[in-house]
């Protein structure tokens, strides 16, 4: 009976200390001490956090602590899926879940987005570029003059970038509405981060489909030496690749048929098989099922997608045009020329009023960023001076 009682003693007291031990209790930085000083600090913790928030951000910072995400007042910029109905932020869904209102350019189609995130459709409103002129007064009165919280989103991606958005967030600057932007999911930056396009890019969205316009637009992103993102539909694909490829003379592509080519002349032959060498990547479908990422050169992507090649002229296209060195350092070259040109037209100004040679070269490389020895040997042949050590310093 001894051995029994100091056997059952012995377990007791294992059970006991190893409960202490499990829960952190008599631990010196156990998890129960852990999560005591959780408990001390975080109510102070919530009241810096709000107190941290910027005016009109407070619900979405509050959230620490069962604070409405979305604050009363404000509008909100919501990003959303481009494609894969999980590419959202955990943010973004609690100021849909907390909004008084969801203004969406396609009901229809966030309605699936909410549903699948288990949102009530019951607070969506329309609001797309055809209604605009009576959406954005309407939402503006009533995040201003009811206190609602609004969530604006596109049908896939960030609202106003190459979708509805900037006309409301301009009208809610007008009026004293506070706006937020909810970042998220962009087609450009994601085709962006897996394109290797190094340093400087320009962003030119969907160019114009058809006419004079088109071709100018084209003939603007073929000449931009740096990596150009745009957006394209499929139907209109193959006449940007061929016009991107012929330095912007391609056609209005209304058919989806390759466009004109290059410049007449040999010259212009060259520089058109020059620009069908640059590198692009085209991005389809990002994020969806059929996701197809092809990279060549702008005569590739035009062998690849026309009839009898491998590629699918179906879903929306993200390009990027990668950087063109030849093309940035013929442009540097032809800064270079008019830089000069307008130094040595202002110094024929300075010398005609009868200016201080000194005076003259300090005013000209200020204006013109142009080297200061060059500027100052131009001016000595106008004044009609020499170089040696009596003349006037510059």
């Amino acid at each position: 009976m001894a051995a029994i009682a100091r056997t059952s003693a012995a377990v007791w007291v294992a059970v006991v200390v190893g409960a202490r031990f499990a829960s952190g209790r008599g631990v010196p930085g156990g998890l129960g001490a852990r999560r005591a000083s959780a408990r001390r600090v975080s109510a102070p913790a919530r009241a810096r956090a709000r107190a941290a928030a910027p005016a009109g951000a407070a619900g979405a910072a509050g959230a620490y602590g069962g604070v409405r995400a979305a604050a009363r007042g404000t509008v909100y910029f919501v990003a959303t899926p481009i494609g894969h109905l999980d590419d959202i932020t955990l943010r973004a869904l609690r100021v849909l879940r907390d909004a008084d209102v969801i203004a969406a350019e396609d009901t229809r189609r966030t309605g699936v987005l909410l549903a699948h995130h288990g949102i009530s459709a019951k607070k969506l409103v329309s609001h797309h570029e055809h209604n605009a002129h009576a959406s954005v007064p309407e939402l503006v009165r009533r995040a201003r003059d009811e206190g609602e919280a609004i969530a604006l989103v596109s049908d896939a991606g960030t609202p106003g970038i190459s979708d509805p958005g900037a006309r409301l967030a301009a009208a809610c600057v007008e009026a004293g509405v506070p706006v937020v932007p909810l970042p998220g999911a962009c087609a450009a930056v994601a085709a962006l981060s897996v394109a290797g396009a190094l340093g400087e890019w320009v962003f030119f969205g969907f160019v114009p489909a058809t006419g004079a316009e088109r071709r100018r637009a084209l003939a603007r992103v073929a000449a931009e030496p740096r990596a150009c993102v745009l957006y394209e539909a499929p139907h209109r694909l193959l006449s940007t690749l061929s016009g991107l490829a012929a330095r912007g003379d391609g056609g209005d592509g209304g058919d989806g048929e390759s466009g004109g080519g290059g410049g007449g002349g040999g010259d212009g032959a060259a520089r058109g098989a020059r620009a069908g060498a640059r590198g692009v990547l085209c991005a389809r479908e990002l994020t969806k099922l059929h996701e197809e990422l092809f990279r060549g050169t702008l005569d590739g992507a035009l062998a690849h997608y026309a009839d009898g090649g491998a590629g699918v002229l179906r879903g929306e296209f993200t390009l990027v045009l990668l950087p063109d060195a030849a093309l940035a350092a013929r442009g540097e070259a032809d800064a270079d020329e008019a830089r000069d040109r307008l130094a040595g037209a202002l110094l024929a100004e300075h010398a005609a009023a009868g200016a201080r040679l000194s005076a003259a070269v300090r005013d000209v490389c200020e204006r013109t960023g142009a080297p200061k020895r060059e500027v100052y040997a131009r001016a000595l042949a106008l004044w009609g001076k020499s170089p040696p050590a009596a003349h006037e310093g510059a």
